[in-house]
């Protein structure tokens, strides 16, 4: 049988209820997702991981609201630079 070269998909959920300021968001993303030790905590530091690691990640980020609006744009432009990244956003 031969092996798949494509990386398994994972697939996470991440919940901002209550996050309200950019210390808490990182603070979360640390905490849910599987990010590098040497992860910035600042969206051009998760964009980096998402291009780089992502490739294979499925991601829902749920309760974000407007406060997310910074995180979305780097997840909107994650995903156009990263084939296999898919990022929902459910409020």
């Amino acid at each position: 049988m031969k092996k798949s070269n494509t990386p398994a998909r994972r697939r996470f959920a991440v919940d901002l209820a209550g996050v309200r300021s950019a210390a808490r968001l990182h603070a979360a993303l640390a905490e849910q997702l599987p990010l590098p030790a040497h992860y910035g905590r600042n969206l051009d530091a998760f964009y980096d991981v998402l291009t780089e690691f992502g490739g294979s990640w499925s991601i829902v980020f749920r309760n974000a609201g407007a406060a997310a609006k910074g995180l979305r744009a780097v997840c909107a432009d994650a995903m156009a630079e990263t084939p296999g990244l898919d990022v929902v956003f459910e409020d």
